[in-house]
């Protein structure tokens, strides 16, 4: 997580915390999928807000529920001592879970293999690791919309160079083989759809986080970023144009005893 290259700003955790809401039907699928109900020990890497921790909590409300980020203030702010919240990196953490879980975590890393080797680590046996994670191949808006498809471009180009991995969902599944855990016991693909009015605050928040590295990189100039900035400020008013946001893939496997 030490390659975690976006902003630690309130706009940012503002952003995250919107972006759980449209991750929620993702998480709580695969949660589910992955049989959290019967975990007594669990882990969110990378617990960002802390919102998936609630969903765990709903499913498995006798579980003792950990939190592990380079920085857990917004889940403290968000949920107070209601987790039990450790401040570190994941190839430093410990411990023995029944149930381990990252969401949107692996496509920053420089080796998503090594950290899907150290999560399988810190699962006991007959415990399951579980990951969402992001697919940006497919998003789009239609009737097409244009300053939603530029911003997209935009950040696809900057992770390029960044080495984000915004396309990780799909290789998943591989991904698992590579880190020796094995073939996935399952797998959940889900797709969310808003009117891009219904995003009218996400928008410009999405910009606000890669702004000013698009810049330093080279990607966009100052005045492409004033531009769009402007045409995204209008996201309120297209009532009439969908948006169909980055695929949510999610596969977990049950570690044997």
């Amino acid at each position: 997580m030490a390659d975690y290259q976006l902003p630690r700003t309130d706009g940012e955790a503002r952003r995250l915390a919107i972006q759980s809401e449209l991750l929620a039907e993702a998480t709580e699928t695969t949660l589910v999928a992955a049989g959290v109900a019967r975990a007594t020990s669990c882990i969110d890497i990378g617990c960002g807000t802390g919102d998936v921790m609630v969903a765990i909590a709903q499913r498995a409300p006798t579980a003792r529920i950990v939190g592990l980020d380079l920085d857990t203030r917004p889940a403290r702010a968000r949920h107070g001592d209601r987790f039990e919240l450790v401040t570190g990196d994941l190839f430093s953490a410990s411990g023995a879970f029944d149930f381990v879980f990252s969401r949107y975590m692996l496509h920053h890393m420089a080796d998503p293999a090594a950290a899907i080797a150290k999560m399988w680590e810190l699962t006991e046996p007959g415990g399951t690791l579980a990951v969402v994670d992001i697919d940006q191949r497919g998003t789009t808006t239609y009737p097409l919309w244009e300053p939603y498809n530029k911003l997209e471009g935009h950040i696809r180009g900057l992770y390029e160079r960044l080495g984000i991995d915004n396309f990780i969902g799909h290789k998943l599944p591989h991904l698992f083989e590579r880190a020796g855990v094995g073939a996935p016991d399952g797998t959940e693909v889900i797709g969310v759809i808003r009117k891009v009015s219904e995003l009218r605050e996400f928008l410009p928040l999405l910009l606000d986080m890669v702004r000013d590295k698009l810049v330093a990189n080279g990607v966009a100039t100052t005045d492409e970023m004033r531009l769009l900035a402007a045409d995204l400020a209008t996201a309120g008013d297209q009532t009439s144009s969908y948006c169909y946001r980055p695929t949510a893939v999610g596969v977990w496997k049950q570690k044997p005893r």
